[in-house]
């Protein structure tokens, strides 16, 4: 097909062509458009099982209808649907899926927090497939080689931004958290200069201002790097390097594996750096004794 839809026009889209489709192609058609927000978290062979059609005719689908392949047609049902859910629809779907879970789930098995912990395993162990281990280097090189990082998350995303910085400015001091309420962002990003990073962590629904300051960063020069939910997110699209952690609907945004991966980076960053960052770490020690900020057990 010569012209292919916006992220806004994808349900039209489908409706339009839903009479030149064959008749099982139909049915997934239908199955997609009266699903809605439901249908962006399902496989191939749930899909294909829901309608009682072969794997083969949902991709299928997708062809006729000009995509590639399938999970092209998601990915654009599942940017216009989310980008047009309110919280109290996520939260719902999200507890509709725990139900499910839980309903499924083997008697010994069937609680929420195992239902969760299980869930939480199980992305974990799946990273790897989103974040290949040369994409992980690539990652942490551009944060080593930056001037000056500027990490920006809003929302949601901000306890993930300040827990990372926190951390990575014992690693290397030239770090700041855009922090919402003190100044305005475009006033702490006026040192923005070339050579510097803009690290952005940016999920559905896409916050614009983090994605104009990852605008602004392009703009004067820096690089920019984005924990985000998939490639043909905003927030990817408007990076130099994406790490990619799958969206989930749950009742809150951030999961384990968003910590861990965060994690996995400062670790790499402070192995760089043993003797200096634990020169620093000292030196916050000392520091924390000097104020008597900490309490010790039994004081």
């Amino acid at each position: 097909m010569s012209d292919m839809p916006s992220q806004e026009d994808i349900v039209r889209w489908i409706r339009h062509h839903h009479e030149s489709l064959s008749p099982s192609q139909r049915k997934v058609a239908q199955f997609l458009l009266e699903g809605g927000i439901n249908v962006i978290h399902l496989t191939i062979t749930e899909i294909a099982e829901a309608v009682s059609v072969n794997s083969s005719t949902v991709v299928r689908t997708a062809q006729a209808l000009g995509f590639e392949g399938f999970p092209e047609l998601q990915s654009m049902l599942r940017k216009q649907f989310l980008n047009q859910a309110k919280i109290a629809q996520r939260m719902q779907i999200g507890s509709q899926q725990l139900l499910e879970e839980l309903s499924t789930a083997r008697q010994e098995d069937a609680h929420l927090l195992n239902t969760v912990l299980r869930d939480e395993v199980q992305t974990l162990l799946d990273l790897p497939q989103h974040v290949p281990t040369h994409i992980f280097d690539e990652a942490v090189d551009m944060i080593d080689r930056a001037g000056h990082v500027y990490i920006i998350g809003l929302g949601a995303s901000f306890p993930l931004a300040l827990n990372f910085g926190i951390v990575l400015r014992y690693i290397r001091p030239h770090t700041t958290v855009l922090t919402p309420g003190i100044d305005p962002i475009p006033a702490q990003l006026t040192p923005l200069k070339e050579g510097d990073l803009i690290f952005s962590l940016c999920f559905a629904r896409y916050t614009r201002e983090t994605l104009t300051v990852m605008e602004v960063g392009s703009q004067r020069g820096a690089a920019v790097l984005t924990v985000t939910d998939s490639h043909v997110s905003p927030a990817a699209t408007r990076s130099d390097l994406a790490l990619i952690v799958p969206f989930r609907l749950r009742l809150y945004s951030n999961t384990v594996v968003h910590f861990a991966l965060l994690d996995a980076l400062l670790g790499a960053l402070s192995l760089r750096y043993p003797e200096k960052t634990r020169e620093r770490l000292e030196s916050l020690e000392e520091l924390y004794t000097q104020f008597n900020l900490l309490t010790l057990k039994g004081d």
